[in-house]
């Protein structure tokens, strides 16, 4: 076994500084934490991502959404329907400095449910909870304690078929505890709920208790939450236990659609697809004692959702027909992962590092700052101009921004001697391993050596044979005919494209059935 060397490690990656800008797309509680579903939010198209850039549009702190509830206070299954509202606000100002990241601060989040519809006549929910989360940053982790400040913070009333069911919010209690990993290309979070509500129904008195765990992550490719909670509904006369799942997920698929008219001035292009998909699953393990109506002991709710388009430009890409990475290519070019003339994208040249760390940084859509921002920067006078943080990578490159992106996300570029080495070309293995941890995945890999499925893997060099390792597993690379990875050959730009491809493939789709159906379809 090959001895590990620090300064081999430090000599293709740098030192990792943990800086990230933590880009957001949803956010954990879209749907709140009482076993219900809402709509879920939007994507942000790739318009939309560019006014933002420019500061021409603000991301909004208050959200709204259809919503869906299964409430089982009386015994019976019971639906509610309304609308959910999520308004977020920062509550304490902080002694930081300017330009200093806070590591621990505090805010407030208020949950308002109400029922808009009467398709469920007499089944009427009115709730309104605002939870005082504390929040502290550990590197690229965040913990939030979500909790009930004041009893007057958790106001509701139910009413199933025209019976009132008021909360007596001082012998109520709620708390949610969420741990987020921040990686530069997606945020992965995991968290617990607990809550005891108390309910006073004509002098009788209902206790219902939660408890659960939640998955989630959020991408700019897709994105998803599922919850499993288990339930408990006591009175004086009867006890009652089920699970339930809801599960809320959105995703952007790619489709290519030719053109009608002959006489047009492209064949077809891709469009991107948004779809959000809103679902609950239950099944009932105990009903109340001496019941003596029929229902249901499993069920399935869902709400109905629009799909939204956005096209995608058309590149002419006719000299590549009949390429390899055609297909990779041409994707690529629509999503504008690849921009410039098409025709000067030549498939056999290897790629070199700066423009492949600018194609990974245009996939998972990294906050850049825009040419306008960094011109009145190098406007100003000497000793205000931000320090360089690679010598051979200035403000006049092409590919400047996209490189501060991945630096400020915590990608790893650098190499020994602080240099960045722009346009040199790269390894696979190299790109592999800073591919990998756009993702945060590289815990898949087998410690402490793992030993891939490739027949030249005692080439792999030990610090990327982990990330090696995980990017065969999630089907992002493959070997040749003869299983082989070439692990120090220098990456093309058709394989650059087809690593890439396969990438944001992988955040698409596959991401989403590891949150959605592995957990929805579980019941114990």
């Amino acid at each position: 076994m090959k001895k590990f060397k620090l300064s081999a490690f430090l000599g293709v990656f740098g030192i990792m500084i943990i800086i990230m800008s933590f880009p957001v797309f949803a956010d954990v509680g879209d749907f709140g934490f009482f076993g219900g579903i809402s709509a879920g939010r939007k994507l942000p198209k790739t318009t939309e991502l560019v006014l933002e850039q420019q500061g021409s549009k603000k991301s909004d702190d208050e959200f709204e959404a259809v919503y869906k509830e299964k409430m089982f206070l009386t015994g019976i299954p019971t639906t509610f329907e309304g609308l959910m509202t999520v308004e977020s606000k920062q509550k304490s100002g902080g002694n930081s400095k300017a330009g200093e990241e806070k590591k621990a601060d505090t805010f407030d989040v208020e949950y308002t449910i109400k029922s808009t519809d009467a398709t469920t006549p007499g089944n009427v929910i009115d709730r309104k909870i605002k939870y005082t989360v504390n929040y502290r940053k550990e590197g690229n982790q965040v913990i939030k304690d979500y909790e009930i400040d004041e009893p007057n913070d958790w106001k509701e009333t139910m009413t199933i078929n025209e019976v009132a069911y008021t909360i007596d919010n001082r012998q109520s209690e709620s708390n949610i505890s969420v741990i987020e990993s921040h990686t530069p290309g997606v945020t992965y979070y995991k968290g617990d709920i607990s809550h005891k509500a108390v309910y006073t129904n004509e002098g009788n008195k209902v206790v219902w208790e939660l408890s659960g765990t939640f998955y989630g992550y959020d991408s700019a490719w897709s994105s998803t939450e599922t919850h499993r909670i288990d339930g408990t509904v006591t009175t004086d006369s009867w006890q009652m236990q089920y699970q339930i799942r809801p599960s809320v997920s959105v995703g952007k698929t790619l489709q290519y659609s030719e053109n009608e008219p002959t006489a047009i001035s492209f064949s077809g292009n891709y469009r991107e697809v948004m779809q959000n998909r809103s679902g609950l699953s239950y099944n009932i393990y105990s009903m109340p004692m001496g019941n003596t109506y029929t229902v249901p002991t499993e069920g399935n709710e869902s709400i109905d959702t629009f799909n939204t388009f956005e096209q995608l430009i058309a590149p002419d890409l006719g000299f590549l027909k009949g390429h390899f990475a055609e297909g990779d290519i041409k994707k690529l070019f629509a999503m504008q992962i690849l921009d410039g003339e098409p025709k000067f994208y030549q498939p056999s040249q290897s790629i070199t590092r700066g423009q492949f760390v600018s194609m990974l940084v245009k996939a998972v859509k990294l906050p850049v700052e825009d040419d306008s921002k960094t011109k009145k920067k190098t406007s100003k006078k000497k000793s205000e101009v931000v320090n360089i943080v690679f010598p051979d990578v200035t403000e006049d490159r092409p590919e400047y921004k996209y490189i501060m992106a991945a630096y400020k996300n915590g990608l790893a570029v650098g190499r020994d001697n602080g240099h960045f080495y722009t346009d040199s070309p790269i390894e696979r293995q190299e790109a592999i391993v800073i591919l990998l941890r756009t993702l945060g995945l590289e815990n898949l890999g087998l410690e402490p050596t793992s030993i891939t499925p490739f027949t030249d893997n005692q080439y792999i060099a030990d610090w990327a044979a982990k990330e090696v390792y995980a990017a065969a597993r999630l089907g992002i690379i493959a070997g040749d005919s003869d299983g082989n990875f070439r692990p120090k050959s220098f990456v093309s730009k058709a394989e650059a494209a087809a690593f890439v491809n396969r990438l944001v493939t992988y955040m698409r789709s596959d991401l989403l059935i590891d949150y959605t159906e592995h957990i929805v379809n579980y019941a114990n």
